[in-house]
């Protein structure tokens, strides 16, 4: 099964990221957010994705690392104040 981690985890990933551009696209009429929805935002998080799913601690889940991914990559989800998560920080 962890054979599957990180296909699961950009799956996963990607569902997330397609269902937050539809809503902030739709939502966004002063276009405050289209950084995160744009073909480019999209791009760099998904390349991020890709990187990040090689990481994935043993221990975490793909669900639990896939959420902890998304909640600090997209900023209309991040918490004010939160910090990267360590497993998939850039040293």
């Amino acid at each position: 099964m962890s054979d599957n981690k990180p296909h699961h985890f950009l799956t996963i990933v990607q569902t997330v990221v397609t269902a937050n551009c539809i809503t902030l696209s739709v939502d966004d009429e002063e276009k405050k957010l289209r950084h995160i929805y744009s073909a480019t935002g999209t791009f760099i998080v998904m390349d991020e994705a890709v990187r990040a799913s090689t990481m994935i601690p043993e221990e975490k889940t793909a669900a639990e690392a896939a959420n902890e991914f998304c909640f600090y990559m997209l900023d209309n989800l991040r918490e004010e104040g939160e910090e990267v998560p360590t497993w998939f920080m850039r040293l």
